[in-house]
């Protein structure tokens, strides 16, 4: 009975006829958008074989992407089996008009199939048969074609769509001419209405992206392609699928364009600065009235619109009654993104080494502005600076040189960087210039009986100046503390790591207190150990125990009255 069964089935079953086709899902399409080459084979009874023919009007974008189904009916007590295989690729025109897939033969088994040509009708970006069959697509713009060498000018890409997109998925070029920085990238698209040629569309911008050409003459910006996802339209059967109608994936592209470069004009001096934009400029100093072999900032403060990167002001010529040090460079951008630009700082550390009176001349600086179309030159006003003689003064008194000085402000830069495990993490540390300034200023105060050593000493005993180091920018750092309890405790530490590391030329960033104590106990002639475990322990507990700020500074002379007491016996 069963077996009369099975026979039954088979007996009624039925194979669909074979066959093979190819086609398209698109016949008119706008340059820059991309068409399936489906190749579907029925009901064969081995894999197709096949290759692409050559052609010319098309690039092959991926592909072939491979799938297979099986389809099982009963239809009036017949069962009817279907299977498929789909080959398909993704292809784009390499232009406009009438363009043609040529014939692709096709191998199954001991079978082979020849198709027919495709012609695909591609139109122009812009025109007006190109407004009724596009459904999608992306423009690239320009706000200015013909910019100066340095110049901006922003290049915005907008995608246009009548259809649900679902996904997008872009590839930007590498843009090559340009130093390029990126000013709006939404990570959702963001629809609005706009007509294009009298048709609506749904416009998004993708991205906004500031060009600065590095080189004059022709420069060509690759197509930008993007991988979108649009919506299809259900099938009425499956109106009520529960998980939507499904998305298919169309590749879409720019097309290519052209920028001319304008060289910039040549000076009257010859020279060209890479400088481009609206540029202003200014200078000041701490103070104008200082005393020999003290410390001063000068600042040079540039800000504008333009490429922020091409502004740099660190050659410039000081008096040589000035020791001068390496500026401290701050650059800041302009929130205001359609247009880059923003402010630069540059600060130095000036000493004036001869009283009397010493001018900082006028700082120049030379830009092309590309809307008046010529040179501009800008300058900053003089400043006099009003030196009284200084025969106390520490620098002098004990003979440091530029090069003692500017070890001074690498050993306190190091310290800076350091993170102790109590530092308030939200607040800025002091900089490294406002300590050079403070340590140079309070070294007087710090230790009024380096007064009494003269310079021929320092000059006959080198290793003299050496030893004073350690305690010399520890004391500058407890000086620069301040008045914040934490912060305090924070520059207590700092000072103690800074001691021991130029004692043990070391530069290990942070110690527990466990170390600090051993090493502070083995150069401990006054057993004084007890006394830093004491007020470092408080610092670690200043965050939950409050401590008043006038308690905190009494620890400060605490520590730099035990680190002369140890220093005393540490050789």
């Amino acid at each position: 009975m069963i077996r009369a069964f099975i026979f039954s089935l088979m007996a009624t079953l039925i194979w669909a006829d074979e066959s093979v086709n190819v086609t398209v899902d698109r016949r008119d399409i706008v340059e820059g958008e991309s068409i399936t080459l489906t190749v579907t084979t029925n009901n064969v009874k081995s894999d197709p074989e096949l290759q692409l023919p050559e052609m010319p009007d098309f690039k092959v974008v991926s592909g072939p992407n491979q799938s297979s189904s099986t389809n099982v009916q009963f239809i009036n007590g017949k069962m009817t089996k279907n299977s498929t295989i789909t080959l398909s690729w993704n292809l784009i025109p390499k232009r406009t008009g009438q363009l043609t897939i040529p014939a692709m033969k096709i191998q199954v088994g001991k079978k082979s199939y020849l198709s027919t040509l495709i012609t695909i009708s591609v139109s122009k970006r812009g025109s007006s048969q190109a407004s009724k069959v596009a459904q999608f697509f992306i423009e690239a713009k320009v706000d200015n074609n013909t910019p100066y060498r340095g110049e901006q000018t922003t290049l915005t890409y907008t995608l246009y769509t009548k259809v649900d997109v679902t996904s997008f998925d872009d590839d930007v070029p590498s843009f090559k001419g340009f130093w390029t920085e990126e000013l709006y990238a939404p990570k959702n698209l963001k629809l609005r209405e706009e007509r294009k040629n009298g048709v609506k569309y749904y416009a998004a911008t993708i991205k906004k992206i500031a060009l600065f050409p590095t080189q004059s003459g022709k420069i060509i910006i690759d197509p930008m392609s993007a991988v979108i996802g649009i919506r299809e339209k259900q099938q009425r059967w499956n109106d009520f699928s529960l998980f939507g109608p499904p998305s298919k994936k169309y590749t879409i592209s720019t097309g290519e364009l052209s920028i001319d470069v304008k060289p910039l004009p040549v000076r009257q001096n010859g020279n060209i600065s890479a400088i481009v934009g609206n540029w202003n400029i200014k200078s000041e100093v701490s103070t104008s009235r200082i005393k020999q072999d003290e410390a001063i900032t000068f600042k040079v403060i540039i800000n504008g619109t333009g490429n922020l990167q091409t502004v740099d002001m660190t050659e410039i010529y000081f008096p040589n009654e000035l020791e001068v040090f390496d500026p401290e460079i701050e650059s800041k951008e302009n929130p205001l993104r359609d247009k880059i630009g923003g402010e630069k700082k540059f600060e130095w550390v000036l000493i004036p080494r001869f009283a009397g009176d010493i001018f900082i001349p006028k700082i120049q600086l030379n830009y092309f502005d590309p809307k008046q179309g010529k040179w501009v030159t800008k300058s900053t006003s003089r400043h006099k600076l009003n030196v009284a003689p200084n025969e106390k003064a520490l620098i002098s008194s004990i003979g440091l040189s530029k090069e003692e000085v500017e070890l001074m402000g690498e050993d306190i830069r190091f310290i800076d960087e350091s993170q102790p495990k109590w530092r308030n993490r939200n607040r800025a540390l002091v900089t490294g210039t406002a300590l050079t300034l403070l340590l140079l200023s309070g070294m007087v105060f710090a230790f009024p009986h380096a007064q009494n050593i003269t310079k021929q000493r320092m000059e006959k005993s080198s290793g003299g100046w050496q030893a004073r180091r350690a305690l010399i920018s520890a004391f500058g750092i407890l000086d620069s503390a301040p008045d914040s309890p934490e912060e305090i405790y924070t520059h207590i530490y700092r000072s103690i790591i800074n001691y021991i590391n130029k004692k043990n030329g070391t530069k290990k960033i942070e110690y527990s207190t466990e170390e600090i104590i051993e090493i502070i106990k083995s150069h401990d002639g006054a057993e004084v150990y007890k006394e830093f475990e004491q007020i470092l322990t408080r610092g670690e507990a200043v965050r939950f125990a409050p401590v008043s700020s006038q308690d905190a500074q009494n620890d400060v002379q605490k520590i730099k009255d035990l680190l002369k007491k140890v220093d005393h016996v540490w050789s």
